[in-house]
């Protein structure tokens, strides 16, 4: 008798997980549906498409989710030849996963409502919530139907096990702000309000048959919490008087006075980079609520507790009298101890991540994950879903999704403006709504609202509203402000003097090809980097003469004979000049005019040198090297300089003739300026050592006097030489 009885039992606590219309805030389907106004309720950040609405009270917002990811009601019974049905709870056990998980929140709207301020949107709300989570393993059910024969010896887990129910009320303030045409950030506060909570926590929690004489041992750390009406005295778990009359002030502090108290929060966000592509995350129900009223709570003391049994012979004699008996012996084992101390629940948290890819105008795509926290256990969804509008009226969205390991899932959802009043009906799985007996997942949720100030007109279907479009009536880009750009350079083309050639912010959209800060149409050289006192030209030798209109580009020169040189300032520039360093008339090609009584002075004669003096200036002549086409003297010549300083120190009546001489590389009159330099600074140096200047002659003679063929590399660095001559 007591087996048929557990059996019944059992069948019925199996009913109930299998039939449990579950009441939950897991709209999959409605978080890409703005044109909603509770949608933001699964997206703080989304901003609905019209300005404002108001839900009707009780009617605004309706859930109804049937949802378990074990057995449905049909796997219970069989339908027999003659019509009769069979129960069948080991088929429905068979359906059981490892891990089991139920819910429910049943939700009431007393007040609901949304109001769209420039790039903000204010929302509100009063909820009533009945909420249900219950995570258990397969080996739970399994036992109380089987009892523990079949575990002999094995150590069954169910530190995952857990449960929570809770009715509370929310009061709920919302702020979604679009900060820029990418960004869109929103979170909701939540004020929350405790009525009743059963729950559980578990540390260890488990149960061992012994193989020898089957006794069990059960490590058990469990606290079950309580906290409602039913647990007050005199009175408060009925609500009438004595003479039967409605206990009014119970039900007025069990609406208004409890003590139960906390705070959630509802995070979102939106990145839209481009107009094709929009990615959003959410995090809701993020927090608790501290239980203080008419609480209850029940511990198991931490360790492991052995249980041998009752008698049986004197159980079956007086069954009725006995059943206290084995639960007073059971609650000795368990030494469970009542306390009063206040405890905390989390809400049961959600997360939510998507992608949008925009088809068209007034269609798109997405993708979301969907997951929600209970106590140790995770449990996923993931949705695809097609959104679209039709006209200015009707909403509609077809998805699927994966939920509770199931994949038999289609949602649909529409909402339908009719003048101000908007009916919405959303499912995340309308087979599953149309025949629920025979799905784990049956989903509906439906409305009515107010709606006030139309969705923002956008005539040229841009995706800006024409209030905010500086182009209404031609399509543009959103970060353009509904203008076009047909070079895609950033700068509409309202702005843009160069609408069909990408340009510059500080040209008005018009290019600088050679970025010489010269606009291409000013610039007389828009390939070349100039000067912007030259229009956009080069000056190459820094004359003040525009290569362009500079005959010789390299090398300074006047405006009088085309930015060539005139080197003696005789006025015959040097390439029609034949004494490039002498002036002269330019009647003598630029050379002076001698006079037939010119006295030629005599020839310099070279001194006679010792064979030490001469190695002086032999090792000059060696080590005298130049900085590359400079007249700098290198500093590894130094010792060679100082030793004849020394001989000329010594022999006060010499004099020195310094020559210069290049190769033929470059202009002449260059190579005849570098020559004379060179001879130059080496005089420099030796009268810097104390030789009087009036000693020393120095000359410069560029390619003039070759020494040998300019013609081979050799040949040219012979050529490139300073020459000493001591003389009397």
């Amino acid at each position: 008798m007591k087996n048929k009885l557990t059996k019944i039992y059992f069948t019925i606590v199996l009913l109930l997980l299998s039939f449990n219309h579950l009441f939950a805030q897991q709209d999959l389907t409605m978080y890409n549906m703005p044109a909603i106004g509770q949608s933001i309720r699964v997206n703080p950040s989304l901003m609905p498409v019209n300005k404002y609405y108001v839900g009707i009270p009780f009617i605004s917002s309706n859930y109804l989710l049937f949802s378990h990811n074990a057995f449905v009601y049909h796997d219970f019974y069989k339908i027999r030849s003659d019509d009769s049905v069979q129960i069948d709870v080991s088929n429905a056990l068979s359906k059981l996963k490892k891990s089991n998980y139920l819910k429910t929140d049943f939700q009431i709207d007393y007040l609901s409502l949304g109001i769209t301020l420039n790039k903000f949107y204010i929302t509100g709300n009063i909820t009533e919530h009945v909420a249900f989570r219950f995570a258990y393993a397969k080996e739970l059910l399994q036992l109380i139907n089987e009892g523990n024969g079949p575990f002999i010896g094995q150590k069954l887990d169910f530190s995952k096990t857990g449960f929570d129910a809770t009715h509370y009320r929310e009061y709920a303030l919302g702020l979604a702000h679009e900060i820029n045409d990418q960004w869109t950030v929103g979170g909701r506060l939540k004020y929350l309000y405790g009525m009743e909570n059963f729950s559980s926590t578990t540390g260890e929690l488990g149960l061992i048959t012994a193989e020898e004489d089957y006794h069990l041992q059960l490590p058990t750390d469990v606290v079950i919490n309580t906290s409602g009406p039913v647990n007050s005295e005199d009175g408060y778990d009925q609500f009438n008087d004595n003479d039967g009359n409605t206990a009014s002030g119970n039900v007025k502090d069990y609406l208004f006075h409890q003590k139960n108290r906390g705070f959630a929060v509802d995070l979102g966000g939106t990145y839209k980079p481009n107009d094709t592509w929009s990615f959003s995350a959410s995090v809701l129900d993020l927090g608790s609520i501290k239980w203080k009223s008419d609480v209850r709570n029940y511990r198991s003391r931490a360790g492991q507790y052995d249980f041998n049994g009752v008698d049986l012979k004197s159980f079956l004699n007086d069954t009725s009298a006995n059943i206290q008996g084995a639960l007073d012996s059971l609650g000795k084992v368990f030494k469970a101890e009542e306390t009063h101390d206040s405890y905390k629940t989390n809400l049961p948290t959600q997360v939510n991540l998507s992608s949008n890819y925009t088809i068209d105008d007034n269609s798109f795509a997405g993708a979301l994950v969907h997951a929600e926290f209970f106590k140790k256990t995770i449990q996923p969804a993931v949705t695809l879903s097609y959104n679209r509008m039709v006209g200015r009226h009707l909403s509609v969205a077809a998805s699927y999704s994966y939920i509770n390991h199931t994949f038999d899932n289609i949602g649909l959802g529409m909402a339908v403006n009719a003048g101000p009043v908007q009916l919405y009906i959303v499912s995340d799985n309308v087979l599953g709504a149309i025949a629920p007996l025979d799905h784990h997942n049956s989903h509906v949720h439906f409305g009515i609202n107010l709606i006030f100030g139309k969705p923002l007109r956008d005539r040229d279907k841009d995706k800006v509203p024409d209030i905010k479009d500086d182009c209404p009536d031609v399509p543009g880009l959103i970060d353009l402000k509904g203008c076009p750009d047909r070079d895609h350079d950033g700068i509409p083309d309202y702005l843009d003097r160069c609408p069909d050639t990408p340009g510059l912010r500080q040209f008005n959209g018009c290019p600088d090809s050679d970025n010489d800060g010269v606009v291409d149409s000013l610039d007389n050289c828009p390939t070349t980097p100039g000067l912007i006192e030259f229009l956009g030209c080069p000056d190459t030798d820094g004359d003040s003469i525009p290569d362009p209109e500079d005959s010789c580009v390299t090398v300074k020169g006047l405006r009088m004979f085309d930015g060539c040189p005139d080197t003696d300032g005789d006025g015959v520039r040097d390439s029609q000049d034949s004494c490039v360093l002498v002036p002269g008339p330019a009647s003598n090609n630029g050379c002076p005019i001698i006079k037939k009584e010119v006295i030629v002075p005599k020839e310099p004669v070279k001194a006679q040198l010792t064979v030490q003096e001469q190695e002086v200036i032999n090792k000059v002549f060696r080590n005298l090297e130049f900085e590359t086409g400079k007249a700098v003297i290198r500093s590894t010549s130094f010792t060679s300089l100082d030793e004849l300083s020394a001989l000329l120190k010594k022999k006060t009546t010499f004099r020195l003739l310094i020559e210069g001489h290049t190769d033929n590389v470059g202009s002449d009159a260059s190579n005849l300026k570098l020559s004379q330099r060179r001879a130059e600074a080496v005089k420099k140096y030796l009268t810097d050592k104390g030789i009087d200047a009036t000693r020393i002659v120095s000359k410069g003679y560029g390619e003039m006097e070759p020494v040998a063929d300019n013609k081979t590399a050799e040949g040219r660095q012979r050529n490139r030489r300073v020459e000493f001559t001591i003389l009397e």
